[in-house]
């Protein structure tokens, strides 16, 4: 099962980058109608990006809902270990790598924030924990 996960570290330089991704990456989920779970360290950062996607993109807003309990919702926001929406795609936004054992998602995608040392360490530490399970892994 391993060798069929993949995973995609976006570089990003500043906040700015890091918003475009987030909203890009949703937008893309909804229009294929394909399910994705933005995992989130704590409640301050679920409201910042909760508000991020109702403000964007500029001409509409991503529906989302913030969930911890089972839903069918494509775009679920969580700062819980659960995966409510069932979905098969994580955006990672966490410190620490997504724990797939239990959740077996199949695509994984990260941010490597190269605009502080402390963050980009912290994408090398999920890089080498991803590349010894046998991920696949791409970076762009």
């Amino acid at each position: 099962m391993s060798r069929d996960v993949r995973v995609t570290f976006f570089q990003v330089r500043d906040d700015q980058q890091k918003r475009e991704r987030i909203v890009h990456l949703a937008k893309e989920y909804f229009e294929k109608k394909e399910p994705l779970l933005i995992h989130l360290p704590h409640l301050k950062a679920v409201e910042y990006v909760d508000l991020l996607l109702w403000r964007s993109p500029q001409d509409s807003f991503l529906p989302h809902v913030i969930k911890d309990q089972p839903c069918n919702d494509y775009l679920v926001l969580t700062s819980t270990k659960e995966n409510p929406n069932s979905a098969r795609s994580i955006l990672n936004l966490c410190s620490e790598p997504v724990d797939n054992e239990k959740l077996s998602f199949i695509k994984i995608y990260e941010l490597e924030d190269l605009s502080s040392t402390q963050k980009n360490h912290a994408a090398q530490k999920r890089y080498k924990t991803y590349k010894s399970s046998g991920y696949t892994i791409i970076i762009i």
